[in-house]
């Protein structure tokens, strides 16, 4: 899946940009995961956001962000 995260620029955190194997979040309901061909999905998120990339792991701490899946494709937006 191809991945892009965003910060405000005011908060000077690094974004991220490329493929990855999972992705691993929280919202309202519990604990979720997104795998290559998910479905369409849209969610606020909170706390924590962890990226499985081909090599690492990344670790993301925040308050609260929205995250989509669309086309295989995932846009994150932190630090809202």
């Amino acid at each position: 899946m191809e991945v892009k995260i965003l910060w405000p620029p005011a908060a000077k955190k690094e974004s991220f940009e490329g493929k990855v194997k999972a992705i691993s979040s929280k919202n309202l309901l519990g604990n979720f995961d997104i795998l290559p061909d998910h479905a369409n999905f849209i969610s606020l998120i909170f706390n924590t956001l962890i990226v499985h990339a081909p090599d690492r792991k990344i670790n993301y701490q925040f308050i609260r962000g929205i995250l989509e899946v669309s086309r295989n494709k995932v846009k994150i937006f932190l630090g809202l």
